[in-house]
């Protein structure tokens, strides 16, 4: 029996709400697929271990909000703590 330990994760349009799949936790075959569909709606999602968080999967859509976010944290830092810092682009 494969072990149900897979959480599948989305994001549902520009909502920001985190939506957990009620199937949760699920085999990776079933997350995996589930992530498929999801992201063919063009919606953030990923999977990750129920326990650990770690991520086995992440759509497309996931990996450039996280970076984007990313950004924006290292910009406001800089802009907080760097004298004179300056960036042309508005977040």
């Amino acid at each position: 029996m494969a072990a149900k330990v897979w959480k599948l994760m989305y994001v549902v349009g520009n909502t920001n709400r985190v939506i957990s799949d009620a199937e949760n936790p699920q085999t990776r075959k079933s997350a995996l697929g589930g992530a498929a569909v999801i992201e063919n709606n063009g919606w953030r999602v990923w999977v990750e271990h129920h326990e650990t968080g770690k991520r086995i999967h992440e759509g497309e859509q996931e990996a450039a909000h996280r970076k984007a976010a990313e950004a924006k944290r290292i910009i406001e830092f800089a802009r907080a703590n760097v004298p004179g810092y300056r960036c042309s682009r508005l977040y």
